[in-house]
């Protein structure tokens, strides 16, 4: 595509990528902006609208061969770049895309074959747990993510820089009723739901035999799962520790449980007894208690 060249910092075609840190630029609407080189290139070839591409004046040539034809390539003078998205960046590139559609629950739900696992995150609110999240879920295979409402925006710039591009790729459900859509995965289409909790009554993750179909719950980064996502579920699993760790932060405990659940190639020995104590001196972890995550804004 050929390189646009932007005379003046005030050009309306910047103006998406204006003062990115500010809390209007928090949520875009129908529009998101990734930075960096592999996140744009990723963006690029995910199928997602791509609005257009924002770059200094050293790499006009080589994105020039990038950028599809129809994808305005603009170029900027370096000295412009801090002043207009707001903070330092040395990556020198930067691209904005259209937000997809919502994914639809009952169609993906009718194509799940033979198993399918499901992650719902209830009050994720910090961009990197949930960028980790999204990333474990594409690593392992997980049939799409639901997100409730009080979760962060999955196509923020963290969570994207998080998750290394995986929240193009996955199906994502942005939930306005979380209770709804969870009771009509599990009344019209089988799908268990698992609460993952810090409770000695729980079910151990290393003990558990995954049903071909299930949701496994992720709650908040201070307070885990409310009373209320407990009484929902049909399960309460916990993963085993040593004593002394009150919990696991979120996005480390759902990759422990998605490679348990989806790969479930620990052996028995590793499952039963760790190389500091056994299995009687563990406790359970959570996926979010007090203290686990610093709550911090797009």
């Amino acid at each position: 595509m050929p390189a646009i060249r932007i005379e003046t910092i005030d050009d309306p075609r910047l103006a998406v990528y204006r003062d990115l840190k500010s809390p209007e630029a928090k949520r875009r609407g129908e529009r998101f902006v990734v930075e960096g080189q592999l996140l744009a290139e990723r963006l690029l070839t995910s199928g997602l609208q791509v609005e257009s591409v924002l770059v200094e004046e050293r790499l006009a040539d080589p994105w020039s061969a990038l950028t599809p034809a129809g994808v305005p390539l603009l170029v900027i003078p370096r000295g412009w770049v801090r002043e207009l998205i707001g903070f330092r960046f040395h990556r020198g590139v930067l691209a904005c895309g259209r937000r997809p559609p919502n994914a639809d629950l009952g169609q993906l739900a009718q194509s799940i074959g033979e198993s399918s696992t499901w992650v719902a995150c209830v009050g994720v609110q910090d961009p990197q747990n949930l960028g980790g999240i999204m990333r474990s879920s594409a690593a392992f295979g997980v049939h799409a993510v639901l997100l409730g409402p009080d979760c962060a925006d999955p196509f923020s710039r963290r969570v994207a820089r998080t998750s290394m591009g995986a929240n193009f790729a996955l199906p994502l459900i942005e939930s306005d009723d979380l209770t709804r859509d969870l009771n009509a995965l599990r009344q019209k289409h089988g799908v268990q739901l698992v609460a993952t909790v810090l409770a000695d009554d729980a079910e151990p993750l290393s003990a558990l035999v995954p049903r071909p179909h299930t949701a496994l719950l992720f709650g908040s980064e201070g307070f885990g799962l409310a009373p209320q996502w407990l009484a929902l579920c049909d399960r309460r699993v916990t993963i085993s520790m040593q004593p002394g760790v009150d919990s696991l932060n979120v996005n480390v405990a759902a990759g422990i449980f998605l490679y348990r659940w989806l790969r479930g190639q620990e052996s028995s020995g590793d499952e039963q007894q760790g190389q500091h104590g056994s299995a009687a001196e563990d406790r359970p972890a959570t996926s979010g208690s007090a203290g686990t995550a610093e709550h911090t804004a797009n």
